[in-house]
């Protein structure tokens, strides 16, 4: 993962506006993404079909929601100011993708 603020799925610099995944109906509003949260709604389709976090929520259809973008913090306790922790109350998201299955 890196320090840098970049997309932890393409690498390219993150932008103002972000993009953060939850499964749907998530009983606490706070997301945690470990890596950063992504730059692109294209990005977060790919984290969606391909990260296990996600392909382990079988029957629960992943959120995604764009966030305005933050200082990064350090979720793990390394160091690193590498991971993202975004509230979402009061956030509609702006797509909602199924979830896949792990082949």
């Amino acid at each position: 993962m890196r320090c840098e603020d970049r997309c932890q799925v393409c690498g390219t610099p993150r932008s103002d506006v972000v993009y953060v995944l939850a499964p749907v109906g998530q009983v606490n509003t706070l997301v945690e993404m470990y890596g950063g949260a992504v730059c692109s709604l294209r990005c977060a389709r790919l984290t969606a079909a391909v990260c296990p976090h996600y392909t382990d929520t079988i029957g629960s259809p992943i959120a995604i929601h764009a966030v305005p973008r933050h200082e990064r913090v350090d979720l793990v306790g390394c160091d690193l100011a590498n991971d993202d922790e975004y509230d979402i109350a009061d956030l509609g998201p702006i797509t909602v993708v199924a979830a896949a299955r792990r082949l």
